[in-house]
């Protein structure tokens, strides 16, 4: 808890000079919700809540694979591994606890502050509304899909075969078969990907300069969450490189494609959404536009 304290401390503290930099500049650019752009759709926010139902029973209720797939490196794997992997309790522990602060304080930057509370203090709470759903809706896709895919793929994490001669050893514990893709990579790449999108379209921090450090600051911070996946033996890099395309895709792909790059004429979307049954069960979404 206390490194995690730690990593949140520091990035408020980072987000909250660069935004009292930008207020301090002269004539900071006004925020406010492009016309232009199409507002969240009734039909988004049937599928996005349907999606992120299904996310969040997935999650909880889908057991990952009881025996692995897929056992062992493949490409770089196995050299980045052994090149960066800790391998004491304690090192992995430590490695561990930083990796999930850092994974809740990319959300609370990302969503909490830049996506509500900043664009509410500057006097745009219609924006911080758009921006809030338009994040809900990233975050469910991104997370239905790597949900998906680690619970169905069933690839053994690196440290499977150190567990079956050890069984005891610390993080032994956790599902053996939920290595591909890195779920913490997906979600911290989701929020990196909505940060750029938004800050790359809407003058949040009312300067260009401080909302592209905005979007640089949250790929660092997403990258780094990816690397201590791999420190603390928990993914291989191909599944921290696949986890950071289906985060970053829907981060940034969806609030672009959506909304950022549609005209006001264009309004005309609509989802079908469908239930998969069987083993892995699961949710299909088709959209008409």
């Amino acid at each position: 808890m206390r490194i995690r304290s730690i990593v949140l401390a520091s990035a408020l503290a980072l987000t909250a000079v660069q935004t009292a930099a930008a207020d301090s500049s002269p004539a900071p650019e006004r925020l406010q919700w492009n016309e232009d752009w199409p507002r969240f759709r009734p039909s988004e926010y049937v599928a996005t809540g349907v999606v992120g139902a299904a996310a969040i029973t997935m999650y909880f209720a889908v057991r990952a694979q009881a025996q692995p797939h897929w056992v062992g490196g493949i490409l770089f794997d196995d050299a980045i591994r052994n090149a960066l992997r800790v391998h004491s309790a304690s090192a992995l522990q430590t490695v561990w606890a930083l990796s999930d602060g850092l994974d809740v304080t990319l959300a609370v930057l990302s969503v909490g502050v830049d996506s509500l509370a900043v664009p509410a203090f500057r006097g745009a709470p219609d924006v911080s509304f758009q921006l809030g759903l338009m994040d809900a809706e990233s975050f469910a896709f991104s997370s239905v899909v790597g949900i998906g895919i680690y619970d169905s793929v069933g690839r053994a994490r690196p440290s499977y075969e150190d567990c079956q001669h050890n069984p005891t050893f610390v993080g032994c514990d956790v599902s053996p078969t939920a290595s591909f893709v890195s779920g913490h990579t997906v979600e911290a790449f989701t929020a990196a990907g909505v940060s750029c999108a938004n800050h790359g379209h809407l003058p949040i921090y009312g300067s260009r300069l401080w909302d592209a450090l905005a979007c640089g600051r949250d790929v660092f911070l997403a990258t780094s969450e990816g690397i201590l996946r791999i420190v603390g033996d928990r993914h291989y890099a191909t599944d921290v490189l696949a986890g950071a395309a289906i985060g970053f895709g829907f981060g940034y792909g969806l609030p672009t494609f959506l909304h950022y790059a549609v005209s006001g004429t264009r309004r005309d979307i609509s989802w079908t959404i469908a239930p998969n049954a069987g083993p892995n069960p699961g949710v299909s979404v088709a959209g008409a536009f």
